[in-house]
């Protein structure tokens, strides 16, 4: 039986690894272990996989996500048993709650081994709860279900649920017996072995495609009472944070149906919709400087159509508790996001096509008064954000000014969050885009602040021809200061890019918050770690600078222009930072 054992382990481990492939699935991201040593060499023989190695479970998963999130399509994740499962954790919640399809192929051991003590055997099934779309406990493997469509079928049904009309990760354990590989005599013959297997299963069949669930269009009753309430102006459209899906041409149509309903759209930094060329006036952009100033004559929207997630800022969000109106949710994926509990409906389609459906049938509104006031409040916030920025001492909003400036057309950008993400709210302008569309993206789907680093290398990794830049705080940083290790990975490959470290010694955004006013803030909550990050740059080999005063971010230009990566670490002043920011 052992000698047969082996063999079957990886029959079964190259046969998931293939129907994986079918799919169009071409990317896995393996942490070596011991257990899944069958599935990590099923990825790296089958022809159509690209594996990557991260030693870091945790760093994986979310470089995993990121390679996800620039096609909107499932990548593999594959690890060992115990607590490298675990792990994962962090970067399978962001997946969940941001809609990225992966598929976590976890190793563990057989039954016999479980609940009595064996080593490194922990209990994986169920581990990450609702956070998937789907558990898949596998049978070990065995002959007859190879002779099946069992493990089609389970590829197959995983797949699909990754991404259906919510997409999102699925888990599928794979318990393994030992010998996890083929018994030879000698190591020629062991690898003989493995390719003749690999050889045998390997077919011309033709890729298969999911059967996902499309949005439904609008029924008739439900599509009469939208129009009948557009017909009473004023309104106003929000835009969220969308999904590469959702983003998929629709400021080809967004800004036609503004202009028709003669209404203002706030579009949220991660919308998809700021950093373009060609920007329509009516997407406005400098909400949050202007919302809790603008009177605009004492008038307030009768609806509101929000599409898209929950927006970041907070004072959008003060705004629409104030709003006594109908609200219009807008979900790709029938989720409610309204943490406000204000919506009135929830229309599951995609925001293109919603938006495809109003513009023949909605009456053109002729008063463009409320729209004029918002396009003047616009631009008198783009000009006290402009004026913030003439000032020599340094601040992040001179680093997103240069940076948007400086930075290479069709780059892409990750945010970190906190305080980083909600500068790009503020920064983001018509002069410092000009004419360049670069791509911003952010873990918001929980806003966490570890696996930053990782999820810039995957989603760089995933578009080798874009120019990288990431804008981290120190914590963020050092939360995922073992990304760096992916970064030199590419570095090696030829991958570009910039890691911009915003050192604020810790916590800037409390600065903000109510903690700021406790005797305790500085041990509880502001956390400077006093490291010298130039350290992290030598370790990594990666290059170095330190930049100190606003003339010397004028570096950036060139740092932009060279090969590998540069770690550029700016020295912020906490309480000049707060000082610049509450002048806007």
């Amino acid at each position: 039986m052992n000698e047969q054992t082996g063999t079957l382990n990886y029959q079964w481990a190259f046969s998931l690894i293939h129907y994986c492939s079918r799919h169009n699935i071409s990317q896995a991201v393996i942490s070596p272990g011991s257990r899944s040593t069958p599935l990590a060499l099923a990825c790296e023989k089958h022809p159509a996989i690209k594996t990557w190695i991260d030693i870091d479970e945790r760093s994986a998963g979310f470089f995993a996500l990121g390679l996800s999130q620039a096609g909107q399509h499932p990548v593999l994740l594959i690890c060992t048993s115990g607590t490298a499962v675990a792990n994962w954790l962090p970067a399978v919640i962001e997946a969940s709650y941001s809609y990225t399809p992966l598929l976590l192929l976890s190793a563990d051991r057989p039954d016999e081994l479980q609940n009595c003590g064996a080593n490194q055997t922990i209990n994986q099934a169920f581990l990450f709860g609702s956070n998937v779309r789907e558990f898949i406990l596998l049978e070990h493997p065995q002959q007859k279900y190879l002779d099946s469509g069992y493990l089609k079928q389970t590829i197959d049904s995983a797949y699909n649920k990754s991404l259906a009309a919510k997409p999102g990760p699925v888990h599928i354990n794979i318990p393994l017996r030992e010998p996890l590989l083929p018994q030879a005599a000698n190591t020629e013959q062991l690898n003989n072995i493995i390719e003749q297997i690999s050889r045998d299963i390997l077919t011309s069949d033709q890729p298969v495609h999911p059967d996902t669930s499309e949005p439904q269009p609008l029924k008739q009753t439900r599509l009469q009472a939208i129009l009948t309430l557009l017909n009473n102006p004023p309104g106003l459209i929000i835009c969220g944070r969308l999904t590469p899906e959702e983003q998929d041409n629709l400021q080809s149509v967004l800004p036609s149906l503004a202009e028709k309903l003669n209404c203002p759209v706030l579009i949220d930094p991660l919308s998809g919709l700021r950093l373009t060329a060609n920007h329509s006036p009516l997407l406005l952009m400098n909400y949050d400087t202007f919302l809790d100033k603008a009177v605009f004559n004492g008038q307030s929207p009768q609806w509101i159509i929000h599409l898209g997630q929950f927006p970041l800022s907070k004072k959008l969000q003060q705004y629409l508790k104030q709003q006594n109106c109908q609200r219009i949710i807008v979900s790709s994926y029938g989720d409610c996001l309204d943490p406000l509990h204000t919506h009135k409906q929830v229309v599951n389609t995609l925001p293109k096509a919603f938006c495809q459906t109003l513009l023949p049938l909605v009456t053109r509104n002729p008063d463009s008064h409320w729209l004029s006031q918002w396009l003047d409040a616009e631009q008198q916030a783009e000009n006290r954000i402009k004026q913030s920025l003439n000032t020599d001492q340094l601040f992040e909003g001179h680093v997103i000014n240069t940076l948007l400036e400086a930075v290479p057309e069709q780059s892409l950008i990750f945010s970190g969050n906190s305080m980083a993400i909600r500068d790009f709210d503020t920064f983001i302008n018509h002069t410092n885009i000009g004419d360049k569309s670069l791509k911003l993206y952010a873990n918001r789907g929980a806003s966490g602040i570890d696996g930053n680093i990782s999820t810039f290398a995957g989603l760089l990794a995933a578009q080798p021809e874009h120019y990288g830049v990431a804008v981290l705080g120190d914590l963020s940083f050092f939360h995922d200061m073992n990304g760096l290790l992916m970064l030199r990975q590419l570095q090696k490959q030829g991958y570009n890019g910039t890691v911009i470290l915003l050192n604020n010694h810790g916590g800037g955004i409390f600065n903000y918050l109510p903690p700021r006013q406790l005797n305790e803030f500085e041990k509880l909550w502001q956390t400077d770690t006093a490291l010298e990050f130039r350290h992290c740059a030598d370790l990594y080999q990666l290059k170095y600078i330190r930049i100190t005063q606003v003339s010397e971010l004028e570096q950036l230009t060139e740092v932009f222009r060279q090969n590998g990566f540069t770690l550029v670490e700016v020295i912020i002043d906490a309480q000049t930072s707060v000082k610049c920011h509450r002048q806007i």
